[in-house]
């Protein structure tokens, strides 16, 4: 991750109470598929800010980019072996930040603040599906139109 100043240390604790949260929330109230996807989301977040402070985000972060792709193939299992609607809607925005590893090797002048927000930013739609689609799996409302 860049150097983080005093706001960006605020935000990247707010996302981790944000993560914490969620992934509790899906964990009690989301049976097996929601432990199963609450656990994938936690270890890939601690995998990839651990990774993060290897390398530099100026240009492909390897380590972080298969960490990435692991979850991607994760959720997608997950999707495939579910009955619940979330782990779709978790593997399509997850694979929006899958892209933009694979973008960064067709543009060197991208920002590193610009690369790095954007991959971070779509896991909060991740975590969005999960706690939706496990209220709505709850709550007995057919998540399909």
């Amino acid at each position: 991750m860049p150097t983080a100043s005093l706001p960006d240390a605020l935000i990247i604790s707010l996302f981790w109470v944000f993560a914490a949260l969620c992934c509790g929330f899906a964990a009690v109230a989301g049976g097996k598929t929601g432990r199963t996807g609450a656990t994938m989301i936690m270890t890939a977040s601690v995998a990839s800010a651990v990774a993060g402070e290897f390398g530099t985000w100026a240009q492909i972060h390897v380590p972080v980019m298969a960490i990435d792709l692991f979850l991607l193939v994760g959720f997608y299992w997950l999707a495939m072996r579910s009955e619940n609607f979330w782990p779709i809607w978790a593997t399509g925005f997850h694979l929006i930040t899958v892209v933009s590893h694979f973008a960064m090797l067709l543009s060197d002048d991208v920002r590193q603040m610009l690369y790095y927000g954007f991959g971070a930013f779509w896991s909060l739609p991740v975590m969005l599906a999960m706690v939706i689609g496990t209220t709505l799996d709850r709550s007995g409302t057919p998540a399909q139109s």
